[in-house]
């Protein structure tokens, strides 16, 4: 097996100085009566990824850079967390695609002027496809009849929406009195 390099969307490194998987999962808790709380569900966050990787103007085992290789990888790197698109993640070991990068930390101190260890947590992004089907029209029918299962919108039974409110409220109104209980009625 040949060691690769860590590499971000094709942005190599000098070396992966650290790489850390972090999973977690909610498990909500409902209160019962008696007093204990039950849960009845786990939900799996996607995977966080966090990685150092060394980058130097004067590379040992790789291939050979310029003098400002560090800025331009710098530069490239800070494009990719701009413009919010997924990456792909390469280690010696492991692939990681559709992840997002959550933060960049790029540390610049007098002491490494031509070399840089930097900081990156990236999260995996589930992509997911939209599918869809034909639902018969024995489905759109209600009941055992098959009849027609209704319309839905606004206005009153004549289908009109116009007229003031005062003619929806008064007729509104005069629906309500028939369908008043008869003793309701006998005592108005």
């Amino acid at each position: 097996m040949r060691l690769r390099p860590l590499s971000v969307n094709g942005i190599e490194f000098d070396a992966l100085l650290s790489e850390n998987r972090g999973y977690s999962s909610d498990v909500p808790d409902y209160a019962v009566e008696s007093g204990y709380s039950v849960s009845d569900n786990i939900s799996i966050k996607p995977m966080v990824l966090e990685i150092t990787g060394h980058l130097t103007n004067t590379p040992v085992t790789w291939a050979s850079h310029g003098t400002g290789r560090v800025d331009e990888v710098v530069a490239q790197l800070e494009n990719l967390y701009y413009s919010r698109q997924l990456v792909t993640v390469v280690t010696s070991t492991d692939v990681y695609p559709n992840m997002a990068i959550m933060s960049l930390t790029v540390p610049k101190d007098e002491s490494n002027k031509t070399s840089r260890d930097i900081r990156m947590s990236l999260k995996e992004v589930t992509v997911v496809s939209a599918q869809v089907t034909t639902i018969p029209a024995s489905y759109a029918r209600g009941g055992d009849t098959g009849a027609g299962a209704g319309t839905s919108g606004t206005g009153n039974k004549s289908g009109s929406l116009g007229g003031t409110s005062g003619d929806t409220a008064e007729s509104g109104r005069k629906e309500s009195e028939k369908k008043a209980s008869i003793l309701y009625n006998l005592l108005n």
